[in-house]
């Protein structure tokens, strides 16, 4: 059953973020290491977004995407505003709420988006399953890193394993319920996760990595996460 089947391929994800966050606990990457991650896991991002999410989009209507896109657009800059006002309370050294709100969207819309690929049957769910565990890895290593200086190595293992919970969930509802949506209503959707994925990109981790200072070499891994994405992708057709 497709229910079935995303769950069970979102529980890579869910692995992935807890080793990350374990690994984080165990020894945290430096400055350096850390922008460097967080470059490779935008470029992994970035890619899922314009590889899987946008093209759909493209095939609708255009007020599809204007609508998918405007819906993420409000959703996304509403969440930044709550969260400059948090930060603004917010002392030194605690968790990056930002970042955690951003990863959390992410990782929902990841489940949901491998939900409705499970459903629509094929090699898609599962070719998705292994991208977005590889981006998992990065992600969770990266947020892991983030967290401040206080944290405990139990909230370094479950802030990025909590939040994958998310995907598994997603994936679950994903599966029921995108099933049955109509192309535009998926196109829709997909709009609006092209969003949250570009927001995690460019207002969460590369303003964070450049924070730790910018590098020709964190410029290059970008890259290469984005490369890395379009391999496995072909590899697995």
């Amino acid at each position: 059953m497709p229910v079935t089947s995303a769950v069970l391929w979102t529980l890579l994800p869910l692995a992935a973020a807890a080793v990350a966050g374990v690994v984080a606990a165990i020894q945290r990457p430096g400055a350096r290491l850390t922008s460097l991650l967080q470059h490779l896991a935008a470029g992994v991002v970035f890619a899922a977004a314009a590889v899987e999410l946008v093209p759909p989009v493209l095939e609708q209507d255009p007020g599809v995407a204007v609508t998918g896109f405007a819906v993420g657009i409000v959703v996304l800059q509403g969440m930044r505003w709550v969260d400059r006002r948090v930060h603004d309370k917010q002392p030194r050294g605690v968790v990056p709420w930002g970042l955690v709100g951003a990863t959390g969207l992410d990782f929902l819309v990841d489940g949901l988006v491998l939900g409705a690929g499970f459903a629509a049957g094929g090699h898609l769910g599962p070719l998705l399953a292994v991208a977005v565990t590889l981006e998992y890895l990065f992600v969770g290593l990266s947020l892991a890193s983030a967290l401040g200086d206080t944290a405990r190595a139990l909230h370094r293992v479950s802030v990025p394993a909590g939040l994958a919970l998310l995907t598994v969930a997603g994936s679950a509802v994903g599966a029921v319920l995108l099933a049955a949506a109509s192309p535009a209503v998926l196109a829709g959707f997909f709009a609006f996760g092209a969003v949250a994925f570009m927001y995690l990109v460019t207002e969460e981790l590369l303003v964070r990595a450049h924070e730790q200072g910018a590098t020709t070499w964190g410029s290059a891994t970008f890259f290469v996460g984005f490369l890395a994405y379009l391999v496995i992708r072909e590899l697995s057709d």
